[in-house]
């Protein structure tokens, strides 16, 4: 029961949800079209060069893998992003330009990737591969670092002791094939003697290389080099078009149920008969079709019996029958909580289709504050109620008009008294609808309303039922629980309440269904397809 009521709420504000959800939609889809394309260009960076050994050391790559962190967040600092901003002759602050780069490790990996966003794809991978090379520049073993002219030292000496070596072991391969032509014992023992001399020179000299070389890789996994440049990508990464106008079509939508929860909160007028039935304990009778018709067409079910509005007259008037199946119901008292919730209108539309069913029927206006019954009916109101229970005028009779139905007499409510709820109470009254019984089976009654006047509680105790009129929307649920308690007190027997003026497809299918099968629209639709049979026929001669 819950989730049909919230989604009847949302059948009845759909147009709201529709209008929140294409206006952001469609404001989201303009705010993006109308913002620059960026695009997006990545350089990548190596820390350490353990990958480039046969056998890496395990400490090295480790060591690498915990630096790229470091190097990410030096990325992003002062001193590089100035750097670049110089080198690039661009105009801007650093904190502007860190704005566009993003420089992460990859998980697991010794590289880092150097990501720039921009607006032109050319500055974007010219800014990336800055970025890189400025890192490169500053770091430890950067052109710009102290260790690096150290390092430069380290890689001349190892070069030089290198050639020495390699010259020292050609000479002592040509000692040694001297010794072995030599015939001389002297000079093959001077030739011995230089050769292991110059041994022992590159064994030192082999020995200061390995110190040498032990200094310079030691600190190798604290290097960096550039392994991939970036390169202009030409497709736009944003905006993202269709992501933006879908999520703000979305938080729209919300936004518009929450408005709509909010307003239902808020509203404490009645929607339902469910909610009727609960808030009153009376029975649901029926629901009216909001029209839109002008006061003097308002008799619907004379001018259009097969419309939607009358056959929900014709089932208010089954669910009547029903409501006094063991006491008959010779008089009807039709009221409502407040004013203009369509009470009369119900009363002459709920007379005609009475009438049509074959029942002698009389309606009353007792209203004799604000009438209006008259005008519905398109009668004169010179004449009626109160002449008929006072015996004044040139009426002989009781004053009953005709009317264009058949078997339906009206009697208006004649000109105002000063005391309308006493006369109303009187014997008189009481004896006069008496009187009207014996001329019809149905009498109904329009009486003001019952929490303004306290006319409709003093006829309430004449009649043998009273129909309480609910407009949906517009009658609050503490007025309709107030009126039904007040014909409880008076002792007055309620036979249910009618919800007046509701939106048909909002409340079922159904109902729908019978507007339009009964309406002028379905009517051509069938006259066009019996058309169509008919020219299927002649055409296959049949």
């Amino acid at each position: 029961m819950e989730i049909r009521h919230y989604l009847r709420i949302l059948r009845r504000w759909w147009w709201l949800l529709l209008v929140a959800t294409f206006l952001a939609a469609g404001g989201s889809y303009l705010a993006t079209r109308s913002q620059p394309r960026i695009y997006s260009s990545q350089a990548r960076v190596l820390v350490g060069t353990s990958i480039q050994s046969r056998n890496p050391d395990w400490a090295s790559i480790s060591m690498a893998e915990q630096l790229a962190q470091t190097y990410a967040e030096l990325a992003t600092t002062r001193p590089v992003l100035q750097g670049v901003l110089d080198r690039l002759g661009l105009q801007g602050s650093p904190e502007t330009l860190r704005g566009m780069v993003a420089v992460k490790p990859v998980q697991g990996t010794q590289i880092l990737d150097i990501a720039v966003v921009d607006t032109d794809p050319l500055r974007a991978a010219a800014i990336a591969n800055a970025v890189a090379e400025e890192l490169v520049r500053q770091s430890p073993g950067g052109s710009e670092s102290p260790e690096a002219g150290i390092r430069r030292d380290v890689e001349e000496q190892l070069r030089d002791l290198k050639s020495r070596i390699d010259l020292a072991r050609e000479e002592v391969q040509n000692l040694e094939a001297a010794i072995l032509e030599e015939d001389s014992a002297r000079a093959i023992a001077e030739l011995k003697n230089r050769r292991d001399l110059l041994q022992q020179q590159i064994s030192q000299w082999q020995a200061t290389y390995a110190q040498l070389y032990t200094a310079y890789t030691g600190n190798q996994a604290n290097t960096l080099t550039i392994v991939e440049p970036a390169e202009p990508n030409y497709t736009p990464i944003g905006p993202q078009t269709s992501t933006n106008v879908l999520l703000a079509g979305a938080i729209g939508a919300l936004l518009a149920v929450g408005a709509i929860l909010l307003l239902e909160y808020l509203d404490d007028t009645v929607k339902s008969g469910e909610e009727i039935t609960e808030l009153t304990g009376l029975p649901f009778l029926g629901m009216i079709p909001r029209v839109r018709e002008k006061v003097a067409e308002q008799l619907l079910t004379l001018h259009q019996p097969r419309s939607a509005f009358s056959e929900c007259f014709r089932t208010l008037r089954t669910n009547l029958q029903f409501s006094g199946f063991d006491r008959p119901l010779r008089t009807i008292l039709v009221t409502s909580p407040q004013p203009t919730e369509g009470k009369s209108t119900v009363v002459a539309n709920l007379g005609v289709v009475l009438a049509q069913a074959g029942r002698r029927v009389i309606v009353v206006d007792t209203d004799l504050r604000r009438p209006i019954l008259h005008h519905i009916f398109d009668k004169e109101n010179e004449w009626g109620l109160t002449g008929a229970l006072f015996g004044e005028g040139p009426q002989t009779d009781d004053g009953l008009l005709p009317t264009e139905v058949e078997n339906l007499r009206f009697l208006p409510s004649g000109p105002l008294p000063p005391n309308p709820s006493e006369i109303l109470g009187s014997q008189r009254m009481g004896d006069f609808l008496s009187h009207l019984q014996e001329q019809a089976d149905v009498i109904l009654l329009d009486s003001p309303p019952l929490l303004t006047m306290a006319d409709a509680s003093v006829l309430a105790t004449w009649v043998d039922g009273v129909v309480l009129v609910a407009d949906v929307g517009k009658t609050r649920r503490e007025a309709l629980k107030k009126a039904a308690e007040m014909l409880r007190r008076v002792g007055a027997r309620t036979l249910g309440v009618a919800l007046n003026r509701v939106g048909l497809r909002s409340e079922g299918y159904s109902y729908y269904y019978y507007s339009y099968y009964y309406s002028d629209e379905g009517k051509r639709r069938k006259v066009r397809r019996r058309r169509s049979k008919k020219t299927e026929e002649k055409a296959t001669g049949g």
